[in-house]
């Protein structure tokens, strides 16, 4: 099994959901730090959400309604599989997203 330490940096520049990362094919991932950062000067409500393979739907997984910053890591490491989509909903933009993840495959 190969160990990929991975970092995602991308802006997002739309309303509602937008995929951030998709999991790829033979590969478990472990999530171990997501911030979103915004750049729109104005509140915002921002939500993190998991759209799962195993169950075809989307998981709240944190949710904020900030004027600036989303930072969600913690000791627990989310696990996501072959598929599964990692998404975040906003209702301004632009939005700077950053991830910390590890695959493996």
């Amino acid at each position: 099994m190969a160990n990929s330490y991975k970092k995602v940096l991308t802006t997002i520049s739309g309303t509602g959901d937008s995929t951030v990362y998709t999991v790829p094919a033979v590969t478990t991932t472990l999530l171990k730090t997501a911030w979103v950062y915004n750049n729109s000067g104005g509140a915002a409500d921002i939500t993190l959400k998991i759209n799962s393979t195993a169950i075809s739907t989307d998981a709240t997984v944190g949710d904020k309604d900030t004027k600036s910053f989303f930072y969600l890591a913690s000791g627990d490491i989310g696990v996501l599989e072959e598929g599964d989509l990692l998404k975040v909903n906003t209702d301004v933009q632009p939005l700077n997203v950053y991830l910390s993840l590890l695959e493996m495959s």
